[in-house]
């Protein structure tokens, strides 16, 4: 696609790196990257090695003038991020140097720093530019893990330094540059390596050097007046050979680019909803290496969404931890059972297993499923779920005491919702028996908590204390109970207005106590679990709105969230993109360390069950879309329930128009065999090629200004192979019909002018069979 020149949202025009008071984080491959304010990369983590792959890497200027070293000015960034890269622009003397980090594509892992640098002034300059890397992070302190390697055994060769790690099995890094650099040095000293970066001036190059080594490399640059130079700094990891790894480095020497797949989409109508989504989509894999086994069950249903493969893997693994009762150990105590944990991993294995519909797998998997599912069994003999006073149970488990004991609504309902699915399971495998056992026992828990645990206004209790006394304090804990199974329509809906009202309500969503409650509030105690904001539970709300036929309330939700990941973050204190563990709502601050998986989860669950309608059971996925919403329309892109799911989601005059690759649809939509991502370079518009039969383009903006541009495709339908030109149609969302607005002329890429309304979509017909 081309399109004519157009203005971006202004959070597209980025911030100045003194706006940031803590580090950037990407994720990607199964890494965390972290990059400070100041350009520097802290650390590259490994979360499944569960340490840091390279530890600091950072780039210091020079200007050489008649003989003397002048250390340039730190200059006050502008910076740009996305999931997948951090850009860094601004002046250092009289030069222009944009500066990106980002993640390497390839069999090895890593990070590559770009660099440009173009002399503005009026004389011609020499510059000096030397990265330091700390590759077995032993030096600065930045990584979480607290460690990286014991040692490496480092060779130089010119372009790079080589690096097998002191280890069984040796694992390797490269740190190397292109164009190569002038020298390499290294040291094992911090002492020695600082006082050579206060100089600018590197001795001679180092052969090689054994130990917790630092390398230090230099570039010279002679830049007439307005040329540009550019070159490359890469860290490279390979777990197992050098040679993969050094063979990725040539790649980067000959200028191969890796093309990567663009991954799972999810755009639509608002920018800001679409750029949080993006963000969400990118922190959802960590939640499979959590520290937390809860939270790393809690995103385990959504990450099957996203990463099937790794959302198996985690199955596989958890399947090794179940204890001879039958339960997963306890997420704070590993030694003591953990009633939530079971029953969360049970829900999302069997929903993994539900959309997958693979009877091999299944037969392979249900005597865990079942064996975890008696455990719930055994907890619930009296339809009541008993918990351990000893230790938190719920999702509560930050305060330290005064958490909620005994007979705890989001117990319930989470076990009942994963007897529920165990039930789904027994009965694919046609295990008639145990299906109607699991069910039954569902039932009955979710009776005894419309019994027991619901107050005389109809609002979802607290707990029943050991006591026997109903604790029928309102707080969020009514949304993260009825969010864990679907199970009386008027409690529900007597919640999410509940948490609508003005003593809950934030800029963000609802506070987890309400400020009316004179006894227990308190905006920052307990991590803001008596009065702070947890990102994870205001999802929790607007899931529960959207159950609850309220989409129009939940979409607003949605919006409200991202603007805490996207617009405010930096007056919160934190990053942009990140989805904070809590909020101190009344201090302005937000918390946590990087993104929360589980809000990640949460987040693309509500913007697929929620917005989007999409269920799961014993067969073929379905979506029901929401019947109001703010949002105008909704793109997903390459996301698997079940089987490849791809859908465009147009609302207007009243009436929502689908199409869709996978699952079906309860209403009317339009079903294609594949669907293609269209390759839009421009910011804020975005495209899907659905064909077989016929084909049809989709487009939608987030921009708020109209746009004409001209749209790019490749003809996919059989019978445009034999047409020498094709009527194009246009879509007629009040009518629900097609009428031709030009024809095109068919070649192996074909493209016609499209426009489009502020926040608007349209769609187009090329062929009809």
């Amino acid at each position: 696609m081309t399109a004519t020149a157009v203005s971006l949202p202004a959070k597209a025009q980025g911030f100045r790196s003194s706006d940031l008071k803590r580090s950037i984080f990407l994720q990607a491959q199964g890494c965390r990257l972290a990059v400070d304010p100041d350009g520097a990369v802290r650390a590259l983590e490994s979360l499944k090695e569960k340490r840091a792959l390279f530890g600091r890497e950072q780039v210091w200027f020079y200007k050489v003038q008649a003989g003397i070293v002048v250390h340039a000015q730190r200059p006050d960034w502008g910076v740009r991020v996305s999931p997948r890269h951090v850009g860094f622009a601004g002046r250092v003397f009289d030069v222009e140097v944009s500066q990106s980090v980002e993640f390497y594509a390839g069999r090895s892992v890593g990070l590559i720093r770009k660099i440009k640098a173009r002399n503005v002034g009026q004389v011609p300059i020499r510059l000096r530019i030397i990265e330091l890397l700390d590759p077995t992070a032993a030096h600065f302190a930045g990584s979480s893990t607290g460690w990286g390697s014991l040692g490496v055994n480092a060779f130089n060769r010119e372009s790079h330094v080589a690096m097998d790690e002191v280890s069984d099995p040796p694992s390797a890094r490269v740190a190397g540059a292109v164009p190569s650099p002038s020298k390499f040095y290294m040291t094992t000293s911090r002492t020695r390596a600082s006082e050579i970066l206060s100089t600018g001036e590197l001795p001679e190059a180092t052969a090689g050097m054994s130990g917790q080594v630092l390398v230090l490399a230099m570039h010279e640059l002679e830049l007439a007046v307005g040329e540009s130079r550019e070159f490359s700094f890469a860290s490279l990891y390979n777990p197992e050979k050098l040679e993969d790894v050094l063979s990725d480095f040539r790649r980067l020497q000959a200028g191969e680019r890796r093309v990567t797949a663009p991954g799972p989409t999810i755009a639509c109508s608002e920018a800001t909803v679409s750029e949080a989504a993006a963000w969400a989509l990118a922190a959802i894999p960590g939640g499979a290496y959590a520290d937390d086994s809860l939270d790393s069950y809690e995103a385990l249903r959504a990450l099957a969404y996203v990463d099937p493969q790794l959302a198996w893997q985690t199955i596989s693994r958890t399947r090794d931890l179940i204890r001879k009762d039958g339960s997963l150990p306890h997420s704070l105590d590993p030694s003591k059972p953990g009633v939530l944990e079971t029953a969360v991993f049970l829900q999302a294995a069997c929903a993994y297993l539900a959309s997958s519909q693979d009877k091999k797998l299944a037969r392979a998997t249900y005597p865990s499923i079942k064996k975890l599912a008696g455990s719930l069994m055994a907890v619930s003999k009296d339809f009541g779920v008993q918990t351990d006073p000893s230790l938190p149970q719920g999702w509560r488990r930050n305060l330290g005491r005064g958490y909620p004991t005994g007979e705890i609504p989001e117990v319930s309902l989470a076990a009942a919702e994963a007897l529920d699915g165990a039930s789904g399971v027994a009965r694919m495998m046609s295990k008639t028996e145990d299906s109607g056992k699991f069910r039954e026992r569902s039932a009955m828990i979710s009776e005894h908590v419309r019994k027991k645990l619901l107050d005389e206004r109809g609002f979802i209790s607290l707990c029943r204390d050991s006591s026997g006394r109903l604790r029928n304090d309102e707080t969020v804990d009514m949304a993260v109970a009825a969010y864990r199974h679907q199970f009386m329509a008027s409690a529900e809906q007597a919640c999410a207005h509940r948490l609508l009202e003005k003593d809950f309500d934030t800029r963000y969503g609802p506070r987890c106590v309400p400020t009316t409650n004179q006894v227990y509030f308190n905006g920052s105690y307990g991590e803001g679990q008596l009065g702070g904001l947890w990102t994870r539970a205001a999802l929790a709300h607007a899931i529960l709105c959207y159950r609850g036929g309220l989409g129009g309330i939940g979409s607003l939700a949605l919006a409200r969230v991202s603007r805490l990941v996207v617009d405010d973050a930096l007056k919160l204190g934190g990053s942009p993109g990140e989805f904070p563990m809590w909020v101190d709502v009344d201090g302005s601050i937000d918390h946590g360390d990087g993104s929360d998986p589980v809000a990640a989860a949460r987040f693309v669950e509500a913007m697929l069950v929620g917005e989007l309608g999409l269920s799961g059971g014993t067969d073929k996925p379905t979506f029901s879309p929401a019947a109001s919403s703010g949002l105008g329309w909704l793109l997903v892109s390459d996301l698997w329930a079940g089987e490849p799911l791809s859908v465009f989601l147009g609302r207007g005059s009243g009436k929502a128009q689908v199409f869709y690759v996978g699952g079906r649809i309860d209403k009317s939509g339009s079903k294609f065999a594949k669907a293609m991502r269209l390759d839009v370079p421009l910011k804020g518009v975005y495209g899907l090629s659905f064909h077989g039969p016929g084909q049809v383009i989709c487009l939608g903006t987030s921009l708020a200004s109209q746009i004409r541009f001209t749209v790019s495709f490749q003809p996919r339908a059989a019978e445009l192979s034999k047409r020498l030109s094709t009527p194009l149609e246009e879509y007629d969302p009040a009518k629900g019909t097609w009428s031709k607005t030009g024809s095109l002329r068919v070649f192996p890429t074909m493209s016609f002018e499209a426009s489009l309304e502020a926040n608007g979509w349209k769609a187009y017909r090329v062929s009809s069979a």
